[in-house]
């Protein structure tokens, strides 16, 4: 990989760590509205409010895999290490699209990309 590629990596990878700061921010502004409102208002708000916990942790996990690109890991080891199942097996059927090889060798492994916990 050309220095201009990782370079490219972990640019994205910074701007996708401040979107994720930025998103934060605003849904802890979200929570301190919410508790001003009467509990019966406020309930059925906190779930429209807890969708910004989960692209906090989209664009984080987005950011990492970024930044391990761009440190030249390879790419099936990037994508197995995202915290998030779904996306890791979206991405992976994204990057092996039409790579038989890359396919089988996924079905070969199928916890990766997976959270076990209590096992």
């Amino acid at each position: 990989m050309s220095h201009d590629t990782r370079a490219l990596y972990m640019a994205v990878s910074n701007e996708l760590s401040d979107i994720a700061s930025g998103v934060q921010t605003a849904g802890d502004l979200m929570g301190e509205v919410l508790s001003h409102l009467p509990p019966q208002q406020r309930l059925s708000y906190m779930a429209r409010v807890q969708a910004f916990d989960v692209l906090v942790q989209r664009l984080e996990a987005l950011s990492g895999l970024s930044s391990a690109l761009g440190n030249d890991q390879a790419l099936d080891t990037a994508l197995a290490a995202l915290p998030l199942a779904e996306m890791a097996e979206r991405l992976q059927e994204a990057a092996h699209r039409g790579n038989p090889s890359g396919s089988a060798a996924l079905s070969a492994s199928p916890d990766a990309g997976e959270l076990h916990l209590f096992e």
